[in-house]
């Protein structure tokens, strides 16, 4: 299940440690995430490698979410294709001397698992962008509405809020100036 102890690993000394599965996390999705209606099985790909105390992690991950459009809740089908690089800490490798790596994963002395299932989830749930819409409105722009209310743009907002942002007196002056052009 994508865990490994870290002495299996460590056998790996000279050749990367590969690894290649097809998993069903469609149950772990949803449960953690209101945003995933469904997911088709995840496509996982990777090396574990010996890095002078570290392991690191090299994942491409493949697959595809049935998530609600933020506009309408229609739901929609997400690609999803990242690759995941992480570095686990299996030799209590100093701090100074990490930071060429992002993410930085100790590794429990009385639990010595690499657990790359986990990851794995997380950054699925992570590439989930913050706004996802169907094809049609993506297209024609189409904005919720209802009766006596719709949904508009930011733009056409602030649009609005510059038209009524006139001052009524300054408006009747104006007015008044727009009768005294008319007499020169």
């Amino acid at each position: 299940m994508l865990n490994w102890d870290v002495q299996d690993v460590r056998r790996y000394k000279d050749k990367p440690f590969e690894f290649e599965e097809k998993l069903d996390l469609t149950k772990e999705l949803t449960e953690r995430s209101d945003e995933v209606l469904d997911a088709e099985p995840v496509e996982v790909k990777g090396q574990l490698f010996n890095d002078n105390g570290l392991v690191i992690s090299d994942v491409k991950v493949k697959t595809t979410l049935k998530v609600p459009s933020t506009r309408s809740l229609t739901p929609v089908e997400l690609p999803i294709d990242i690759r995941i690089n992480e570095a686990y800490n299996v030799d209590d490798v100093p701090a100074e001397d990490l930071e060429d790596y992002n993410i930085v994963f100790p590794i429990d002395d009385e639990n010595p698992t690499i657990n790359v299932y986990e990851s794995i989830i997380d950054n699925i749930l992570l590439s989930i962008p913050s706004k996802v819409l169907t094809k049609k409105e993506e297209q024609d722009n189409i904005m919720p509405a209802g009766k006596n209310w719709e949904v508009i743009s930011e733009e056409d907002f602030k649009k609005q809020k510059e038209e009524d942002h006139v001052n009524p007196e300054f408006a009747k002056l104006k007015n008044l100036f727009k009768n005294n052009d008319d007499k020169e």
